[in-house]
């Protein structure tokens, strides 16, 4: 593909073709997000099933496997010093909305080995970035 063309779906999807963060944009920032972190996640011996899989009312932004068990992944892209580090974003509410949500979808998928992992995702001004996986983040 020519460069300019993958410039321009590059654009068009919202992402720097430079593989940075696109800095501005929130929707685009998220789906950059998620993709980096299905990315880390393969990279990490991970295999990713579904991206946002509706359960019920909510969403699990991704679903993988690791091993025998399932992980349910939380996705938390921020742009730095904007509201706090990624990792601080799971509230004592989103934690217990997770966990329902972990529970519900363990139930209708028959998993019994199950968990909740978090991808914090840091992003700097320029669209540099450091991404944080952290297993078993959220917990009965």
């Amino acid at each position: 593909m020519k460069a300019w063309a993958a410039a321009l779906f590059a654009k068009l999807r919202g992402f720097r073709g430079d593989g940075r963060a696109p800095v501005e944009d929130r929707a685009a920032l998220g789906r950059w997000g998620e993709d980096l972190a299905a990315r880390e996640l393969r990279r990490r011996g991970y295999a990713v099933l579904e991206r946002n899989q509706r359960v019920g009312r909510g969403e699990v932004d991704l679903v993988a496997r690791q091993g025998e068990t399932v992980v349910l992944v939380e996705v938390k892209t921020r742009r730095t010093g904007a509201f706090g580090e990624a990792r601080e974003a799971i509230s004592t509410t989103e934690a217990r909305r997770l966990v329902a949500l972990g529970r519900r979808y363990a139930q209708t998928a028959d998993a019994t080995d199950w968990r909740i992992d978090v991808v914090a995702i840091d992003v700097a001004p320029d669209g540099g970035h450091t991404v944080e996986v952290i297993e078993n983040a959220v917990g009965d």
